[in-house]
């Protein structure tokens, strides 16, 4: 009886009232789980989990969900409110192994959690990116309080390509040097350092550029100029680069061969430097033209999209040279359909066109494939302005002969094929190597029953039609606008 202040359950969830006078409280057991305030101490109790404690992903995600069961905006004699935030603690917890195999812990029930459950959780991004140390990396280290000792099991392990376990040593060395008196600039820089090394392998490049740029600025501090700060401006270079902040890169690769030929480094390390430098030139210079292209392709489409919308504009007309006169009225707005004049035209102009190639072959296009095309054109006028509109899609046949120098000595010599040439429109134009969003289009179709030297002759030459069939395609536009 919910009126009388004890608990009961109904279909699968518990109800329980606050007191006598209260409406009961929807909970399923999930959500009353991240409802215990002593969630965190009963999952350090519990082997499985105890591990998972150690990654402060997994921490937040709990605290999270704790957050989220313990709402006060949430009104959980709502079952339909208490209802959704019981979907979404199950959801996580479907996408999380770590948060399954806790909440079934907590019941008293096992789930065995393996290292490929959690790498495919991460990979499709269904749980945080774990931290590099994990629990059964701080154990290793727990024990151990030289510096010196901590950096050379660090070298040990990062030798065997276990960088979690190296990184474990050489973080930890560098607590253990914090916590003395006096503390040798370059005994630190060279923790840090391997420490930034150890998180490129394991691609955490921010960590790794933190970790480097903290060393460089322990030997600044410490005014240390014997100190080879060659590696350290090297791998807070790589880091930049995995950051895509080429710019600093590039800055920091030659800081690290003008330290290298400070220091008096083998010519072998500076040439090796100085072709890194180089690379990175290379890579800043080919992203900024890339991006500076997306600029250009954006500013292109926004200016397509207004022509797009307002047609290609012609002058105004002489009213006494055309036969249909145009109104008059600066309100009126009319429209003429020349998609059958612009079909014939194209009809009649793209046969004939003709490719000799290099080799000695000839292309040349047969005809429009009328059933296979689009083509549509019409001006408007409209206050006065007239506008021209028009889109085409056109395939086009080709007939190649083969060269006489590669004409086999059995079988066939000649081959047909298929161009279409697209995105044909008054927001765009021919351009060769144009962005697809304002330039024409093409594709090639071949036979590809045949085979030799002849028909890859006449396939590369045939992508020469595209130039020349977008040259007549052009010369019909100049008529139309003439209309």
């Amino acid at each position: 009886n919910p009126s009388s202040g004890g608990a009961a359950e109904e279909g699968g969830q518990g109800v329980a009232d606050a007191d006598a006078s209260s409406a009961p409280i929807h909970l399923d057991p999930f959500t009353s789980l991240f409802r215990d305030p002593d969630l965190m101490k009963r999952l350090a109790a519990i082997p499985e989990t105890r591990k998972h404690l150690a990654d402060q992903g997994f921490v937040a995600q709990m605290e999270k969900l704790q957050a989220m069961a313990t709402c006060p905006t949430v009104d959980w004699t709502d079952i339909m409110q208490s209802s959704a935030v019981s979907q979404k603690i199950a959801l996580t917890g479907h996408n999380d192994p770590r948060v399954m195999q806790a909440m079934l812990a907590l019941q008293g029930q096992g789930l065995l959690v393996e290292e490929k459950d959690l790498k495919r959780a991460e990979d499709f991004g269904d749980m945080p990116r774990r931290e590099p140390i994990q629990l059964e990396h701080l154990e290793l280290v727990k024990e151990l309080t030289d510096p010196d000792e901590a950096r050379t099991k660090g070298n040990e392990y990062f030798k065997k390509n276990d960088y979690s376990a190296a990184l474990a040593h050489y973080e930890h060395g560098v607590q253990l040097l914090r916590q003395k008196e006096e503390v040798s600039a370059a005994a630190i820089a060279t923790l840090l350092s391997n420490a930034a090394l150890c998180f490129l392998k394991l691609k955490w490049p921010d960590r790794a550029k933190k970790n480097a740029s903290m060393a460089i600025a322990a030997i600044r501090a410490a005014a240390d100029s014997s100190f080879d700060q060659s590696k350290l401006f090297y791998r807070r270079a790589l880091a930049c680069e995995q950051l895509r902040d080429l710019g600093m890169a590039v800055e920091d690769m030659a800081r690290a061969l003008q330290q290298a030929k400070q220091m008096g480094l083998s010519l072998a390390e500076q040439h090796r430097l100085k072709g890194e430098v180089d690379r990175l030139k290379k890579l800043k210079a080919s992203d900024e033209e890339v991006k500076e292209r997306k600029l250009r392709e954006k500013k292109n489409e926004r200016e397509a999209e207004v022509q797009r919308m307002q047609g290609a504009q012609l002058g105004k007309k002489d009213v006494t040279t055309t036969a249909v006169p145009e109104a008059t009225d600066a309100s009126y707005l009319s429209e003429r359909d020349f998609s059958y004049w612009t079909r014939k035209e194209i009809t009649a102009a793209l046969p004939g066109i003709t490719h000799r190639c290099p080799s000695g072959a000839t292309i040349e296009v047969l005809e429009l494939r009328d059933e296979a095309s689009k083509i549509g054109a019409s001006i408007t006028t409209k206050r006065g302005t007239r506008a021209l509109y028009y889109e085409m899609d056109l395939s086009v046949t080709w007939k190649g002969i083969a060269a006489p120098k590669l004409r086999p000595s059995q079988g066939p010599a000649e081959m047909q094929g298929l161009i279409r040439v697209y995105n044909i429109a008054h927001d765009t134009k021919f351009e060769i190597g144009g962005d697809e969003n304002t330039s024409y289009i093409y594709q090639l179709g071949f036979d590809h029953r045949l085979s030799g030297p002849w028909v890859e002759d006449l396939r590369t030459e045939a992508a020469e039609l595209f130039d020349l069939v977008a040259e007549r395609v052009d010369g019909v536009l100049r008529e139309l606008r003439k209309k």
